[in-house]
């Protein structure tokens, strides 16, 4: 399919597509079951390459991309609640038994063990990461998520949300495209999550909103270092529900894009 909004903004990066559903395409990337890892450097290959990934129960190897991609809360013990919070936080220094914390990390690869131990500190203490695992959006439907080139939807498609990967000044047209049909200032939530959450679950949850806003990622390192490969440091994503994309779709047609401005800061078509 082909949107105006897309053209308008050439950029580097077309936008990418999130369809939650009961059965995966077969020509569709994806780990294989029970493997670890990180599913944005899947995700970056959509939007850099425009293949076609899909993501399954089967993949759920974290309570965070459980979490994310709509399958409940992703643990299956308050212990195990706690150990993520601790990791999240400062690692070994948030730990309540750092012996044991530590135990648990022995049969892990090096690099692995190093960053669990030092945590990712994206939480500042074992209590305030709790606390925001436990506040997450919470979904538990469909057994895949998809995420394809928005060129390659078709017709009969609807998808539940966007992905956009922009540099500053796109990034600028969107937000400014945004906030035209508001009668207050727009807001951009920007999660303190990880990136799967970012363009999941808390994607998911804007769209409960009467007006939706949308949600910049990823402000998670971890993320950033499985999508560098394919994605340069400089952008940044903007998720948004379906129904939020076809109103900034719309407004595009007359809107930032039709001005001298975009002609002097934006792409070149």
């Amino acid at each position: 399919m082909e949107f105006n909004i897309v053209r308008e903004l050439n950029g580097k990066f077309d936008p990418i597509v999130l369809i939650k559903s009961d059965e995966k395409p077969d020509d569709a990337l994806s780990p294989k079951a029970g493997r670890g890892g990180c599913i944005m450097a899947f995700i970056a290959q959509t939007i850099a390459k425009r293949k076609t990934t899909a993501f399954g129960r089967e993949n759920i190897t974290c309570g965070g991309i459980a979490t994310g991609m709509g399958w409940g809360d992703g643990f299956d013990s308050p212990e195990a609640m706690e150990f993520q919070a601790t990791f999240l936080s400062l690692g070994k220094d948030s730990a309540k038994d750092k012996d044991k914390y530590l135990k648990k990390l022995e049969n892990r690869p090096k690099n692995v063990y190093e960053m669990f131990k030092h945590g990712e500190r994206i939480y500042c203490d074992f209590d305030t990461a709790l606390a925001h695992i436990k506040n997450r959006p919470v979904y538990d439907d469909k057994q895949y998520v998809i995420f394809k080139a928005i060129e390659n939807l078709k017709e009969d498609e609807i998808p539940d949300s966007v992905v956009f990967t922009l540099n500053t000044m796109e990034l600028s047209a969107i937000l400014q495209l945004n906030g035209s049909f508001r009668t207050e200032n727009a807001n951009v939530v920007t999660p303190q999550a990880s990136a799967c959450q970012a363009i999941g679950s808390f994607t998911f949850q804007q769209d409960e909103k009467d007006i939706p806003d949308p949600v910049l990622s990823p402000l998670d390192f971890a993320a950033r270092r499985h999508m560098k490969h394919f994605i340069p440091n400089d952008y940044l994503c903007l998720s948004m529900p379906w129904r939020l994309f076809l109103k900034l779709e719309e407004l595009s047609k007359n809107s930032v894009f039709q001005t001298d401005f975009w002609s002097e800061f934006g792409n070149e078509k």
